[in-house]
This record gives structure tokens, sequence and C-alpha cells, in this order.
């Protein structure tokens, strides 16, 4: 691979005192692309109107990235973040929580959707397609910060960490698995799925966002075995990994339900 012996650098462009980071700049791409898909689904199916879904993408955007950051701080490294309060703000250098984003972003549609009148899950359907292919581009701001990669690797396809990026206990390693790459592969084919069954199929109305919930529940699960930064342990799997267990099987009964009751449930048509 092309990054095998080729060593990353945070900073793309710096213009005087004007510093753009490889981060930010892939993180505004992938919030544009992501939009644009979603803008495209909502108004075809004509579930709101224009202005509508640029004031509800405005919120979704500060609320969610402020989610993102608070699930980090809080849930992955509050005790470096107690020590060095002042690297809260200091998000150009990484340390984002999908987490994080999913619960304010969660918490923000469900007060949106009641100040709006309008059908919570028709607005998940929506956002959760453009999701994933918003989330396989943003994947690469941690290659750039070399960040949140995985176990030490003599694969051809390994990326080199400096080391004064390399964790705690792998200092001696050299490559590692580029878990950004996998997880970026897989979000796009679980766009893709999304996508298809989204024409394909004629779902009831939160079932899409349901088997996003599942989809992406795996690939964190399953990615968590192979990642190596820091986080909690409960009962013998890691934070994220618990997470995503518990938000699978609530989401495959949650579809059960639905389908089992069959009434009070429209279409997404």
């Amino acid at each position: 691979m092309f990054w095998h012996e080729y060593l990353p650098e945070a900073v793309f462009l710096t213009i005087g005192p004007l510093t753009i980071h490889w981060y930010g700049l892939i993180l505004v791409l992938a919030i544009i692309i992501a939009t644009l898909v979603a803008r495209q689904y909502f108004l075809k199916k004509s579930i709101i109107k224009a202005s509508q879904f640029e004031d509800l993408v405005f919120y979704l955007i500060i609320i969610s990235l402020i989610g993102a950051r608070f699930g980090h701080v809080v849930f992955f490294n509050f005790s470096y973040y107690l020590q060095n309060p002042i690297d809260v703000f200091k998000v150009w250098h990484g340390g984002l929580s999908i987490q994080g984003a999913l619960l304010f972003g969660f918490l923000t549609v469900v007060f949106w959707a009641h100040r709006n009148k309008i059908n919570f899950w028709k607005l998940t359907d929506g956002i959760v397609l453009a999701l994933p292919l918003g989330q396989a581009i943003g994947r690469w701001g941690n290659y750039f910060n070399q960040e949140l990669f995985g176990g030490p690797t003599n694969a051809w396809w390994g990326i080199p960490i400096a080391f004064a990026n390399r964790v705690e206990g792998y200092r001696n390693f050299i490559y590692f698995h580029p878990t950004f790459f996998y997880e970026s592969i897989l979000n796009i084919i679980l766009f893709i799925v999304l996508y298809t069954i989204s024409k394909k199929f004629k779902l009831k109305i939160g079932v899409l966002t349901l088997t996003y919930f599942i989809g992406y529940g795996l690939i964190r699960f399953f990615m968590e075995f192979v990642r190596i930064d820091d986080t909690l342990i409960l009962a013998g799997l890691r934070l994220p990994q618990l997470i995503s267990a518990l938000l699978i099987l609530a989401s495959c009964f949650t579809i059960y339900y639905i389908y089992k009751l069959k009434k009070g449930y429209e279409s997404n048509a």
C-alpha cells in the first residue's frame, strides 16, 4: 500500500498564523457529502422543506460535534483531560466519539421533531442513510492524526506510526493495523446496503435507522478486537464493544417488535 513507508503530517497547510489540519479538512468534507446525500433523500420524499432541512442540519452539526467531543473526553480519556483541561478544546488533535455524536444527535432530532411536529423516525431514516458515508470519509482524519490504530503487524498494508504516537507497551513496534481504513471500507459497504434496501424494499418507518444501528454496531464491535487505544473494560469487553452489543440487541428487538405488531407503523415509501 502507498502508506506503508509514508509518515503522514497532521497539518495540511499553513498561511501566516492560519493552520489548516487534515483532520478538520476531512471532517468538513465528510459533513458536506453526508448533508448532500441526506438532503436529496428528504426533499425527494417530501418529508421536510428545504428551509427546514437547513435548520435541522445546523443544529445537528453543532450539537453532534459537541457530543462527539464530550463522549471522547468523558468516556474514553477522562483522567487525561482532568489533568489537562485546556486540551479539551484542542479538537484539531483529534478525539471525537461516534457514540457521543449519535447520542447528542439523537436527542437533537427528538427535540427538533417534537417542535416541528414531524415523525422522529422519518427524520432518522434519512439521516442514517447518509451517516455511514460521512463516517467512511471522516475516518481518514484518524490516519493523518496517527490515532486509533490497531495492534502491531508485519503485513504489507501496515502503517508506520511515529514513536511519539505509539501506545504505551507498543513503543518498539513500527507498523500497525490501519483500523481507520478497515472501518472506512466497512462503512462504505454499510452505506451501499442501506441505500440498496431503501430502494428495493418497502420498509416500515424506523427500520432503516435500526438497521444502521445493527450494522455499525457490528462494525465497531469487531473493530475493537483490533484497536489498542485505552478505554474502559467492563465484563471483559472494551466499553465501545459493550455499547455496540447493547445497541445491536436493542435494535434487533425493536425491529421484531415493529413487524410483530404490524399495526401503527406506516411504510417508509
